[in-house]
């Protein structure tokens, strides 16, 4: 219930400062062999996700500090870049050493691969 809490927040906010309409979704485990983007919603999931991203492996101690993943699609493919269209964005939420989280929720505006403004298809 929590994660699909966040979820929610996350889909209303985004909404809410962008206007931009988007469906996120509590996953388990990110199974995508090709991701297209990802965002890192705090600095320890960024850093992990970079990991990830370069194709790199994490030791049991780094796995265990991701908290929460999270599968965002756009409804509205037009408002994407073209690179990731209708492919999901993967958020990742992680804690620190010292088991705490310190979500950035700028990094999901910051980081969501907006198509660029006065861009066509």
């Amino acid at each position: 219930p929590a994660r699909r809490g966040l979820a929610t927040a996350m889909e209303i906010w985004i909404r809410h400062l962008v206007a931009v309409g988007v469906e996120i979704e509590p996953v388990e485990r990110i199974e995508d062999e090709d991701w297209a983007w990802y965002v890192g919603l705090d600095a320890e999931a960024t850093r992990i996700g970079n990991t990830l991203w370069a194709g790199g492996e994490l030791d049991a101690e780094t796995a265990q500090r991701v908290v929460a993943l999270f599968r965002l699609s756009f409804s509205d493919t037009g408002e994407v870049q073209p690179a990731v269209g209708a492919r999901p964005v993967w958020l990742i939420m992680a804690m620190t050493a010292d088991r705490t989280i310190r979500m950035k929720p700028q990094n999901l505006i910051a980081g969501l691969p907006f198509r660029a403004p006065g861009t066509v298809n």
